[in-house]
């Protein structure tokens, strides 16, 4: 099924059409009311994956880039489809927005960010305690591929138990992690 996040992915190039289902996918889990952060925005893509699949008001997701130009088009794609009252978006590192959130809120993380190695260990140290005990999800972009820096930082983190691994590679580029 074609929505409007997969025509953005097919536009930007950034996400395959199997990372959007698998994030529909994801989404389709969500309990109501949800809490959900993006990492890395892009064109608004995952963002848009996960809201595509809830009513308006029951899911609520939480953008933070770097990039001004990436959160532009973000929030023009959420007010073309109607979610700017179910989206946010935040000019800071993903480092910084981790504050904003106490652990054991959020029910899906989608990381997307520099796929840098030292990047993506921070990243997960910080970010994974923020996950729901038990239910919340993490979707790891670029594990598939080229960046292995993001691979091995995920991997690091499987072996020494602070995630567990969800969904294996195959469905796309990424890989989705639980937290024990």
């Amino acid at each position: 099924m074609t929505c409007m996040a997969h025509k953005i992915a097919e536009s930007r190039g950034l996400l395959t059409a199997e990372d959007v289902d698998l994030i529909r996918e994801l989404a389709r889990q969500l309990p109501a009311p949800a809490e959900v952060v993006d990492l890395g925005v892009g064109g608004g893509t995952s963002a848009l994956a996960v809201l595509v699949e809830a009513r308006p008001g029951d899911v609520f997701v939480t953008s933070y880039d770097i990039d001004e130009q990436n959160l532009h088009w973000a929030g023009v794609a959420m007010r073309n489809e109607g979610r700017e009252d179910d989206w946010a978006g935040h000019l800071r590192p993903s480092l910084d927005g981790v504050r904003d959130f106490a652990d054991g809120t959020l029910d899906l993380i989608l990381l997307d960010t520099s796929h840098e190695y030292d990047d993506t260990v921070a990243e997960l140290a910080a970010w994974l305690p923020k996950l729901r005990d038990g239910v919340g999800l993490m979707w790891c972009h670029d594990y598939v591929g080229d960046y292995v820096g993001c691979r091995r930082a995920i991997d690091e983190a499987v072996a020494a138990g602070a995630a567990y691994i969800v969904v294996p590679p195959g469905r796309g580029l990424g890989v989705v992690l639980g937290r024990p």
